[in-house]
């Protein structure tokens, strides 16, 4: 579907010439490409901390070679699935985000009066019972 502009007033719901429909109808795309830019920005933390948790993994390594702490337990903490996994979460989110943005532009576009949020609340519980199951099995892999 082509996008809506000001100028292209041909089988569009809003009446653009009216300067303020024109400025609602703006502020809605800038508060949609907004909310993408947030979604970006957590699946581009989510990237971050994997790597941050994989370099965590390889410093304890070096650290168990140390003499002074030989007494260190010598456990393989198996991070390597919570490196990948946030990972994906990360690709998840900005998938996510780019379907969100286009759903949303798509909705004020062609003056849908409500959307559904259900997809999003779907991905939030996702997410968080992604984040719990694998701290859960990453405290259980340490305690072993």
């Amino acid at each position: 579907m082509p996008d809506a502009t000001p100028n292209d007033q041909t089988n569009h719901p809003y009446d653009l010439n009216n300067p303020q429909v024109l400025l609602a109808w703006q502020r809605n795309h800038l508060a949609n490409e907004r909310t993408f830019l947030a979604w970006c920005r957590t699946g581009l933390a989510l990237f971050g901390f994997s790597f941050v948790i994989e370099r965590f993994d390889f410093f304890i390594r070096q650290l168990q070679n140390v003499p002074m702490f030989e007494g260190m337990a010598q456990k393989h903490l198996h991070t390597e699935a919570v490196t990948l996994s946030t990972f994906a979460a990360g690709v998840l989110v900005m998938v996510v985000a780019v379907w969100r943005f286009w759903y949303i532009r798509r909705c004020i576009n062609t003056g849908a009066k409500a959307f559904t949020p259900t997809p999003d609340i779907i991905f939030t519980v996702a997410v968080v019972g992604l984040i719990v199951g694998l701290t859960s099995v990453f405290w259980h892999l340490i305690l072993q």
